[in-house]
């Protein structure tokens, strides 16, 4: 092990993050280099107060120096006995041995200023139309965010809650912490879990929100009524209405306008759920309204879909897109419904055929 290996398990015990496999590798180093124990005990002196760092090392010099004193009183009573040679000898060690150990400390400063400010860092991610994208969070959580998602997650979780948000459609496979739950807002809910397998897709302009559970066990908590809390078991999805409207002020009477169900899936096609077939590059049609199918390719295909015919938009659909081009797709489109379509510049124009 070198020196900056030691300083790090110094840091990460001061701080209480070292694992118990990082406690005993600094155990066994300071039991095969017994003479870094004096360094250690110095560190511990001078960060006592490792919240709030000295200003200045030079005006805890002499603190320091009574510190190292006290831990090892035999030391001391050794240096009395011997002549002026030997106590300047010791002084120089001594003087050594503090050296290495402000140098350690300010080690610490940097490296609990470096994780406090990982801790304050939030990342970003915006998945552009046609594409998906598949992350690992720093607790194990994985997520595979949908075309036209934005979510923002800590580098690190810090406190008694991992927090996250969501604008668009994502598929959690979340790490299982007891002691740590897992919060994800969007707009108009927050889902809380401790370790499960769900969908949840709340895009901002959907005119609905859906939380699909695949395993444990979900709270979804209304925001406009935080008093509703509805509790999602295997295989059930939630699907709430917007907008959500909260109560008139000062009618106490009123309830918040929010529709909502919860409802058993289907069964599944081939295995794979309508609700998560997205994340195997397929879409599901099971008598799905030609506007929502519409919504789906559009972030599939990154286009824009125009209904000239706004009456089309009611037509229900059932089928399965999966490897197909846009060209092909519409093809499939137009023999499960009587349309007409044609690409113009990125945009899609569907009429009904006369």
């Amino acid at each position: 092990m070198g020196k900056s290996r030691f300083a790090e398990l110094m840091a990460k015990s001061l701080d209480g993050s070292a694992t118990e496999e990082e406690l005993k590798e600094l155990e066994l180093f300071l039991a095969q280099y017994p003479h870094y124990k004096k360094t250690q005990q110095v560190t511990y002196a001078i960060s006592q107060k490792a919240d709030e760092p000295p200003l200045d090392i030079d005006k805890e010099i002499d603190a320091i120096w009574t510190r190292i004193n006290n831990y090892d009183d035999r030391d001391n009573a050794v240096v009395k006995q011997v002549g002026s040679i030997k106590y300047f000898k010791w002084i120089g060690a001594a003087a050594a041995m503090l050296t290495v150990a402000v140098a350690a400390y300010m080690l610490y400063v940097n490296y609990v200023k470096n994780q406090q400010n990982q801790l304050a860092v939030i990342q970003q991610i915006d998945v552009p139309y046609g594409k998906t994208k598949q992350i690992t969070l720093a607790d194990g959580t994985r997520v595979k965010l949908n075309a036209g998602s934005h979510f923002s997650y800590p580098i690190k979780f810090q406190g008694a809650k991992r927090e996250v948000q969501l604008d668009g459609e994502g598929f959690f496979e979340v790490a299982k912490n007891a002691h740590k739950p897992f919060y994800v807002h969007t707009g108009g809910i927050t889902v809380k879990v401790l370790g499960t397998v769900f969908n949840l897709k709340a895009y901002r302009n959907d005119d609905k929100i859906e939380t699909t559970l695949l395993e444990g066990k979900v709270q979804v908590e209304l925001t406009a009524d935080p008093e509703k809390k509805i509790v999602l078991t295997p295989n059930e999805k939630l699907t709430i209405n917007k907008p959500f409207a909260k109560p008139a002020q000062g009618d106490r009477k009123s309830e918040p306008q929010i529709k909502y169900e919860v409802a058993a899936l289907a069964a599944p096609v081939d295995n794979v759920y309508p609700e998560n077939a997205w994340i195997e590059n397929k879409i599901i049609f099971a008598n799905t309204t030609l506007a929502d199918a519409a919504l789906a390719m559009e972030r599939k295909y990154n286009v824009r879909i125009v209904f000239e015919d706004v009456t089309l938009r009611n037509e229900q659909i059932s089928g399965v897109l999966e490897n197909e081009n846009l060209e092909t797709a519409l093809h499939i489109l137009k023999d499960i419904v009587p349309i007409n379509a044609k690409i113009e510049q990125g945009t899609v124009y569907l009429a009904r055929k006369q």
